[in-house]
């Protein structure tokens, strides 16, 4: 299958291109297709001009209602899909929890079926009498898991030890660096939570825990993913800790680059979030990090929940926003474009970055690379009317229109 006309963009060019893809892999890439070889005997895909570039990886996804059924997974695939995803990476404190052989082989046999490739990230440890003990990552590891997760207030013993196993298997371990205990509230400290009355998430909770894991980690030669960082000063902290020698990624979600907590005002709880969205301030130093280069991993944050969740008083809804559907959209119309970011950024920090972090064979427009990308028309448009969404009512320039993978070509309406 030749794709014709297209603008060509990944991490490093941007440019007119025509791709040749034969078993799912490109064999080649010229300027024009007069230029490319044995043209009539592949089927031709004119793309008119449309951008062309490789899907989307999301290193933090949950199913929805962080349920795993093929129902759920079915269900976020379809909608990855739309949004210009082709490779999701499924966080691990789920229901069931993905923390044996019998759930990897589960999430991998629905995968088969699937649009879109999903990946089981590995729960490292499980609770016996009380005591939290170590799963066998190797074995997980090898049955097709990727990456270790783990939550940063558990003991530092352990922690070292999960390291060893990162560093033995070569996976990045992906953090979510939280104190539980200066976490209790539902929204980030400050005017907006005492007008509102509501419990507060402490700025701090964050970022003792990003510093306590940068030193822990410094000089065990792996890598290390920050998962959703939320605060300037997290930021801080870990380029300071690269400076050192620490091989550690900085992940932030579309949502605090884009929102700010004025969202939740009046009690809205289609922001609520964790960790919670930024206030204004903190907003634009998220965006000055983005653009000076010190953030490496975009996410959608997908975590979706049954609108019952969402729809009660603000401390007891669920925290999430469905988002994934309209990844591409969202990152180009509200983020990349009003500022100015190229879409080689866009590329390096949603294709790039973690297709290297996680070991796959995608995330860039190269002959010998899987092929694994997205059309998108910058001319249409994409309407959000889910009523549940911070974006409700939204259009948000682009649409993605094909996306291509396993040697399938998907239109979308």
């Amino acid at each position: 299958m030749i794709f014709a006309n297209a603008m060509g963009c990944d991490h490093k060019q941007y440019q007119r291109m025509c791709l040749k893809v034969q078993d799912g892999v490109i064999t080649q890439i010229t300027s024009e297709l007069s230029q490319m070889s044995d043209v009539d005997s592949h089927q031709i895909v004119d793309v008119d001009s449309k951008l062309l570039m490789p899907s989307f990886i999301d290193c933090n996804v949950y199913p929805k209602g962080r349920t795993l059924s093929r129902k759920t997974l079915t269900s976020l695939s379809q909608k990855a899909l739309k949004g210009g995803y082709g490779t999701l990476l499924l966080l691990p404190d789920t229901l069931p929890v993905i923390d044996s052989e019998a759930i990897v082989e589960l999430v991998k046999s629905v995968d088969k079926d699937l649009e879109v490739h999903i990946l089981p990230c590995i729960k490292p440890i499980f609770c016996d009498d009380d005591k939290l003990k170590l799963t066998d990552v190797s074995k997980l590891y090898g049955n097709g898991a990727r990456g270790i997760y783990f939550q940063s207030d558990i003991e530092g013993n352990l922690i070292l030890r999960i390291a060893q196993y990162a560093k033995m298997l070569k996976t990045p371990l992906i953090c979510f660096a939280q104190d539980i205990s200066l976490a209790q509230g539902v929204i980030n400290e400050g005017a907006l939570a005492a007008k509102l009355g509501l419990p507060t998430i402490h700025h701090k909770s964050q970022s003792i825990e990003v510093a306590k894991i940068c030193e822990m980690l410094l000089h065990q030669e792996v890598e290390v993913l920050f998962s959703a960082i939320g605060l300037p000063r997290c930021i801080e902290i870990i380029q300071s800790y690269k400076q050192q020698g620490l091989r550690a990624y900085t992940e932030v979600s579309l949502h605090h680059l884009v929102l700010d907590e004025t969202i939740c005002d009046d009690y809205n709880t289609a922001g609520k979030l964790n960790p919670p969205l930024p206030n204004k301030s903190q907003r634009k130093a998220l965006v000055d990090s983005l653009q000076s280069g010190q953030i490496d991993v975009l996410t959608s944050l997908q975590c979706a929940d049954f609108n019952s969740q969402k729809d009660q008083v603000f401390e007891l809804a669920s925290f999430g926003i469905d988002s994934i559907a309209y990844g591409f959209a969202l990152a180009y119309d509200r983020l990349f474009k009003p500022h100015n970011l190229s879409l080689s950024l866009l590329s390096k920090l949603c294709s790039y970055n973690p297709a290297q972090i996680l070991g796959l064979d995608s995330g860039s427009l190269e002959v010998g690379k899987r092929a694994d990308f997205m059309v998108v028309d910058l001319a249409r448009e994409t309407f959000i009317n889910d009523s549940f969404s911070p974006y409700y009512g939204a259009k948000l320039e682009s649409k993605v229109v094909m996306m291509y993978r396993d040697s399938q070509l998907y239109e979308i309406d």
